[in-house]
Parts: C-alpha cells; structure tokens; sequence
C-alpha cells in the first residue's frame, strides 16, 4: 500500500470501486483530489501509484470507521452481489443495508462532509429495485452526513454488464423473442456523463442532501439498441415480438443465455425497461449533459471489451484470486431480516431469541444465560457445549445487540477475526437484523453445509415466522 503524503488537497474516500463506474470514478476524481480506495479484497492494488488502497471489512463498523479517519467526502457505490464468505447465507439487499449503515456511522463518527451514492432512476418506486434503493439512501442518510444521490437509468460504458449482454444475445440467439417492455422508450446515460456528474457534486454544498435526476437527451428502448449492437458488429439481427412474456419467463431467458448474470443485474435491467422513467431537468443533469456523445458511438466503444468478456474474460484475475481466497478462509456469513413489533428494539429480540430456540429444540438443546448476559447452547443430554457466545456491552445498545463466539464444538477458533453474532435495529426500527460474521465450522466443510448451515437456515425461518406474529400482534411461541 503507498504510504499517504502530506496534501492540501481534499481526500475522498471511494468505496466500492471493483465495478466499472468504480474503476472510472478514481480516474476521474484523481485530477482534484487525494483518493482512498476502500476494498474488501485482500489482494486489491492501487489503479494509480499515487492512490491509497485500505483492505477493510465492510461488515466491520470498527474497521470502516479506520478507513474512513482524515476523509473529507466519501462515495458509496458498493452492492453485494459477490461473495463476502465460502458461504453466504443472505439476501444481497440485507447484506447492502448493513454495509450502507456501517458506512454511515462511519462516516458520522469521522465528521466526514458529505456521502455520494448512485441510484436508480424509477418513476414506479414500488418495484424492487426501486424499493430496496429507497432503503439503502435512508440508512445512508440516517446518521446525519448529508447524502446527495445521483439517480440514473442504465449507465453506457466499457465494461458494463448490458453491453456484454447486448452482445451475447446478437450473437447467441437466431431470434430474439421480445416482451412488451422491449418497445419501452427509457433515456440511457453514458459513462462519462455520469462521471462528470459526481465531479460536479463532490464537495459544492449546493448538492448536499440533494436528489438528481442524470440522464441522457436520447430515448431509447430494449430493440433499438439490439439493433445498434448488430449494426455495429456487422450481424443480421431477427426479432421474435412476443406481447404476452411475463418479465420472469425473460429474465430466465437472459440467465439461461449467461448464467453468470446476478439476478440483482437482472431484476434491474427489466425494471427500467419496465418503468420507462425519463426523469426531471436540473441544474446538475444540464451540466453533465452539455456535451453528450451520441448513444450508438458510447455503444460502441464498448463492445470491444463486451467481446473479450464474451469469449470468456468475464471474470478477472483479481476475482479469481478473491474467491480463492474466501475458500481457503473458509468462513461463513448469514444475515436474516425480522419485522420489529411496534416499540420494540434489537436487545429486546436478543433476549428472546435464545430462550425461543431453547424451547423448540428442547428434546436436542438448552440455552443458558449468564448473569452478564452472556449464552451457551448446549446438548440437553451430554451437556456438550455447542456453542459459548459472550455479549459485549461495550460494542452494543438498545438498539444493537454484539455477541462474540469465543468457543463451542461447532464452532473452530482460527485466530484473526473475531466470529460475532449481531442483532442491530435499522430504518427506523422498522426491522431487526440478524448476522453471523466469520464463523468458521467445526464440522468438515461439505458435511457442515449440508447439515449444520441448512439447519440454521431453517431456525432462522423459523424465528422469523415467530418475530412476524409478534409484530401482527398474534401468539407467540
């Protein structure tokens, strides 16, 4: 990692920088400021000799508020739809609202200026995309950093998924079949444009706590730019219009087509077809949008890229090496959402989670509390300890809950980070999440994700069909 030296100029912090509106924010914001890429991978490397690299654990409040000391403005383009353990057991958008929060608090406790973030441009916010983006800017926005969101359709640009995709189902398919949503007119924004806009927001006061529409002057749809990406790859192209496909039986298309698509990508892509959100002018969409390249020539400088990843570059080394990495480290991650019953808080669910599990495992398991409000789970016959989990008041509150798992036959102690159980209240205290944090099993690996991790995932739906009744006011085990 380069040693930081000494600079008048301000210091922004980015992270979530692995993407390719990532990777060309650094080169962007590079000119004006001193960078700090945060990066959960351990084998990540500066873009530029003079940026600072910090390898930190998103899911660590501690480690994030670390990363986060000495920075004036920070960029939030992080979504989890890697892998953060060999095993995930987790929803990428409770997986995104627990960085987002760790974020914030970060952020708050450093007295950084401002937090900049990407969203998506809907006009029907019910959808998911829109719903779980609404989501991540209030935790973002709930510490008290002012927030400015960039609100923006599908971005145009080299090293995107939609060009890769654009490009596979030209080549892949002899017709394409077409929804209705194919013909939906949307206003696609090209990189650099997008690019100019946070460099126009970065630091102007103007902008904090402000929502903007980004996007381009084109309209234009799902066919139209099929019919570019074959024009530009000198390909016929046959469409197969077919008004009566539901959105899922064409999203299972585009997977079957690349298997490696994320079904967040996916969910994404259709809605802004979907929505056909155009947005509304302002001062920041009118001065990234001044001088616009044309919709076809941003199409095709990215298509290039698009064909390399096509014939099986798709997945860098820098991945690969990332992924190893979790394998080897062998740790496990899970992460549960919980309706919170009115006037409750985390350390309440806390307290009732263990005494629940006791009661519906009582033939196998007893829990026990100790007066410092620490637990271990234990065989109810052998009185084997399963687990001991120590609650650490230092690191909770009403309204966050921290257990570390110090110990327990199902639980192996490697060294390096500390394995926790987590109950943490957010948006509002609408919801509790629960989270184990790099636990590593006793249990050899296949035999554990067959038995101990599909147990969990049962208990854990279990617990949250018991926390579901409590908030509708019904009985409760």
């Amino acid at each position: 990692m380069p040693t930081p030296v000494s600079s008048s100029r301000p210091r922004v912090a980015l992270a979530g920088t692995s993407g390719f509106i990532g990777a060309a924010l650094c080169e962007a914001l590079g000119d004006r400021f001193d960078l700090r890429i945060l990066t959960r991978s351990l084998t990540r490397t500066a873009p530029r000799a003079q940026d600072e690299v910090r390898s930190c654990d998103h899911f660590s409040r501690l480690e994030l508020a670390r990363a986060l000391e000495g920075v004036d403005y920070a960029v939030y383009l992080v979504h989890n739809r890697d892998p953060s353990a060999r095993l995930d057991q987790a929803q990428s958008r409770d997986m995104d609202l627990l960085v987002a929060d760790n974020f914030a608090w970060a952020a708050a406790r450093n007295g950084v200026r401002q937090i900049l973030c990407r969203a998506p441009l809907l006009a029907a916010s019910e959808r998911p995309t829109g719903r779980d983006a609404r989501e991540r800017e209030e935790v973002l926005a709930s510490r008290g950093v002012p927030l400015t969101v960039l609100r923006t359709g599908l971005v145009v640009g080299p090293g995107g998924e939609l060009a890769r995709l654009l490009v596979q189902m030209v080549q892949s398919l002899p017709r394409i079949p077409l929804p209705h949503l194919a013909t939906n007119e949307i206003r696609p924004l090209s990189l650099e444009a997008l690019l100019r806009a946070f460099q126009h927001c970065v630091g102007r006061a103007e902008t904090f706590g402000g929502s903007f529409d980004v996007f381009g002057p084109e309209p234009t749809s799902l066919r139209r730019m099929l019919e570019d990406t074959a024009d530009l790859l000198g390909r016929p192209v046959h469409f197969a219009p077919w008004g009566d496909l539901s959105q899922g039986a064409f999203a299972a298309l585009l997977k079957r087509l690349n298997p490696s698509l994320h079904p967040v990508f996916v969910t994404y892509l259709l809605d802004m077809f979907s929505a056909e959100s155009h947005g509304e002018a302002n001062p920041v969409q009118q001065a990234v949008t001044r001088d616009w390249t044309p919709l076809k020539q941003c199409l095709g400088r990215s298509l290039q890229q698009s064909l390399r990843a096509v014939e099986g570059e798709a997945t860098g080394p820098q991945r690969a090496l990332d992924d190893e990495t979790l394998r080897q480290l062998g740790r496990v991650r899970s992460i549960q959402r919980l309706r919170l019953p009115q006037g409750r808080n985390a350390e309440w669910v806390a307290e009732r989670y263990f005494p629940w599990l006791g009661a519906l495992m009582k033939l196998f398991v007893a829990t026990e509390r100790d007066a410092d409000g620490s637990w271990t789970v234990r065989m109810r016959l052998t009185r084997l300890r399963l687990l001991r989990l120590d609650f650490k008041p230092t690191h909770s509150t009403p309204d966050r809950r921290m257990y570390f798992i110090t110990g327990g036959a199902l639980a192996r102690m490697l060294g390096g980070r500390t394995a926790r159980l987590e109950f943490r209240d957010l948006l509002g205290g609408r919801f509790t999440l629960v989270a184990i944090h790099d636990f590593n099993p006793a249990l050899p690996w296949f035999f554990y994700r067959y038995t101990q991790a599909a147990m969990h995932g049962l208990v854990m739906k279990g617990f949250q069909g018991h926390m579901e009744q409590a908030a509708e006011g019904g009985p409760m085990l």
